[in-house]
């Protein structure tokens, strides 16, 4: 944070009050020869004046710094601390309100009551930001009425704080390749080299069955009847392909209107697919418009995580052509799946991509995003 920035200082109403009264009774006392009143009305007009200067040094020796990840994802609720320290060694500050706009999407804040002289003061917070983006600087305000609620005092300046938000991920249900069985649930606990098929029943515990296949209910009724632990009995696992391609386009033969709300959907989308993929072990080729159609691949985390910085920061591909889709498509394997996003209308785009291609569709209903088959 700068050292300095401007004070800035509103009479407020009270204050205005007191100033008239004391003007109005120095003036009386003048014309009276009264000098009582007179003094009065001096003493009124010397403690707005002492109270201008203890609003503007109130929050002149203030600084506020922020702490918190440097890299989050859009709806995920994470801490902020707030840092507003005193360098004044000889004067607290009293009533001190913060507010900061934290990536320009959301406005959050606090307020100190006491902020002791050479000390500071912590606001802890819980944020989320609804918008994916990288930003490195926020605007904060500091707020004061001390003292007595005759001032309103301002302080406005810009924090530096590196931040990334990345795309919220979304799965579309159903989703599925071609050749591959997503029957690997998370929920399981299994990584993806021992993913279990479809359910088929309940057996008793063997030796090298995995603690996580134990049914803890019925092992409990189990024990009670003095018999052994019952663990899931589970069909093999599907066949999944080694190689997966995701091809991100912005093509629409029907020149439909563009909805910058449908792109952002479609990042998400873009997100959950290779996030998924990637958890399943599937090795993914990721193609995309607004890179030029150039494919990146995605076999390892540092990989991921670089695609997800990246769609951090993308903008829509302004030109998107049928033939630039088709010859992405036409470079996709026999034994690969295919995933194809976009964010204009599934009948817009349908007819090109192959009919085995998995193809959400990402629409705009009721106030909210929605993914249709």
């Amino acid at each position: 944070m700068p050292a300095r920035q401007p004070v800035s200082l509103t009479l407020r109403t009270r204050g205005a009050v007191l100033g008239g009264v004391g003007a109005a009774l120095l003036a009386a006392g003048f014309w009276r020869v009264d000098g009582e009143m007179a003094a009065l009305g001096l003493a009124a007009l010397c403690f707005l004046a002492l109270a201008w200067v203890l609003a503007r040094l109130n929050v002149a020796g203030l600084e506020v710094s922020v702490a918190g990840p440097g890299k989050t994802r859009a709806g995920l609720v994470f801490p902020l601390r707030i840092t507003i320290g005193n360098r004044i060694r000889w004067l607290d500050a009293f009533g001190v309100r913060v507010e900061l706009g934290l990536a320009g999407q959301v406005r959050v804040g606090g307020f100190a009551a006491w902020v002791s002289s050479g000390s500071a003061a912590d606001l802890e917070l819980r944020v989320a930001l609804p918008g994916r983006g990288v930003v490195s600087e926020h605007g904060f305000r500091l707020l004061s009425d001390f003292p007595f609620g005759l001032f309103a005092c301002e302080r406005s300046g810009v924090l530096r704080h590196a931040l990334t938000i990345l795309p919220r991920p979304v799965v579309p249900d159903g989703f599925h390749l071609p050749g591959m069985e997503m029957d690997a649930l998370e929920v399981d606990g299994f990584s993806a080299g021992e993913a279990p098929g479809e359910f088929r029943s309940l057996r008793g515990w063997r030796l090298g069955d995995s603690p996580r296949r134990i049914v803890w209910p019925a092992t409990l009724r189990s024990l009670a009847k003095g018999a052994e632990m019952v663990v899931r009995e589970c069909d093999p696992p599907g066949f999944r392909p080694a190689s997966c391609v995701v091809v991100f386009h912005s093509f629409g033969g029907d020149g439909g209107l563009i909805q910058p709300e449908r792109f952002e959907r479609a990042l998400s989308l873009a997100a959950g697919c290779l996030k998924h993929l990637r958890g399943m072990g599937v090795r993914v080729r990721w193609v995309a418009d607004f890179n030029d159609w150039s494919e990146r691949v995605i076999a390892g985390r540092g990989q991921l995580e670089a695609c997800l910085d990246e769609l951090a920061v993308v903008k829509r591909c302004a030109v998107s052509e049928a033939h630039d889709l088709q010859a992405a498509l036409a470079a996709v394997g026999e034994d690969e799946g295919l995933v194809v996003l976009s964010d204009m209308p599934l009948v817009a785009w349908r007819a090109v991509v192959p009919d085995e291609a998995f193809a959400p569709e990402v629409v705009y209903r009721k106030r909210r995003m929605e993914v249709a088959r």
